[in-house]
Formats: C-alpha cells, structure tokens, sequence
C-alpha cells in the first residue's frame, strides 16, 4: 500500500468530522464539533485495549508505528494535521496490519478538546513540534497553556508526558509551560531534561538532527495526582 492510495475524502464545502478508510478526519474551521460524541468514539474504537498512548506531531509515522508493532495491547493514537504526513502513516498501518493504530488528521488542540474523553490516556509524546522560531509566529507553537491543560484533563492520575525537541529555546518555553501550575511534575532533575534516552526509539527527525550533530532533549513530566 502506497501514501497515495489514501485520498482526501471531502471538500471545503462539505467538511465534517469523518472516521474513513481507518483515518478520523477533523476538519480546521469547523465549529460543531459537538454533534459527534467523545463516549461514541471512545467507546467504537478505544475500549478494547488496555492502555491508550497518543503521539502528536506524528510526523511520517515511524516512531508511532513501531511502537505499536511492539506494544500490541496499547491502542497508539497519532495526530498530524497535514495530510501528506497522515497518508505517510496510513501507509504504514496498512502495510504492517497494525489494528492497534488509530489515525487522525487534525490539529492536536481540536482533536482534543473536542474527542478525548477526560482520563483516558496514559501516555502523551510530542516528538519535534515545530518551533517556529520567529517572535511573531510564536502563537504556532503547539505547547500554549491551553494546550497543556487539555492535555492533563485527558490523561490518566499518574499519566506520562514527553516532549522531545532538537531546539533549545523552545525547550525552554516547554519546560515553562508545563511547570507552571503544577499540574505536571518533571521526572528528570535540573535541568529537567535528558540527552540521552538509548530506548525511546528513533523518528526521522530524531535521526537527521542526531546525524548533524545537535543536542536532543528529552522531557517527561507525570501529571500530578493531587491537581
């Protein structure tokens, strides 16, 4: 199976919400999302299996899918909201029968304010998000405060997040947007982050930057259970 077998399935006009082809589709620009609930997703899709790990910024889909190749009881959520990276990862899924591998096209913020159920994750990874390094495209940037707090609604007591950056002053900007509050506690020392994790697993991202030299910073944080 090829990328390019998976097609686009709406237009501009008719966008909608839409699970096609084993991608969920949330279109940008769209303001009903209500009329599709979390419980029915949750419960088609999620139920069966006993831990739920989502990726965004999924990119290609190479770490994601071999991370359910080798956690087949862990349901592997990825998110990406370009489309030529989701047909990259369909692709995947289709040629390495991963049934344990749910797609979604759409932005990450969207995706989850409007279809994750409260409590339901226990894993979050957020490998090389854009940095969008310029002062005025800061607003880009997928680790926003609102963002954080989505993310702790979803997750578990004691669930897990991971951020993985080649781009120093935007690990800054995380480690600030996910230690204030309290709602997620750090579990690497000052300062907070690892260069070094032999067992992670390996993105494209991951392997271009290593190959060139940079430093790449791992940072986990467990939500708060007392939050």
């Amino acid at each position: 199976m090829k990328p390019k077998n998976l097609k686009f399935p709406f237009d501009w006009e008719s966008r909608a919400p839409l699970l096609q082809d084993d991608v969920f589709y949330v279109p940008n620009h769209y303001e009903q999302h209500d009329l599709w609930s979390k419980e029915k997703l949750l419960g088609e899709h999620f139920s069966r299996f006993a831990s739920i790990s989502v990726e965004y910024c999924a990119g290609n889909g190479a770490w994601i899918a071999e991370k359910a190749k080798e956690n087949l009881d862990v349901l592997w959520i990825a998110v990406d909201k370009r489309f030529d990276r989701v047909r990259k990862i369909w692709a995947k899924k289709q040629n390495l029968a991963l049934d344990n591998l749910f797609i979604v096209c759409g932005d990450a913020f969207t995706f989850t304010k409007n279809y994750l159920p409260s409590g339901v994750v226990n894993e979050i990874f957020i490998n090389f998000p854009d940095p969008w390094p310029k002062a005025r495209h800061a607003k880009h940037r997928v680790v926003q405060n609102y963002f954080v707090q989505e993310m702790a609604r979803v997750s578990k007591e004691g669930g897990e997040a991971v951020w993985v950056t080649d781009d120093a002053p935007y690990s800054l900007q995380i480690l600030s947007e996910m230690l204030e509050g309290k709602i997620w506690e750090p579990s690497f020392n000052h300062p907070f982050y690892t260069t070094t994790w032999p067992t992670y697993g390996t993105s494209f991202f991951e392997a271009l930057w290593k190959e060139q030299g940079k430093e790449i910073r791992y940072m986990k944080f467990i939500k708060n259970t007392s939050k």
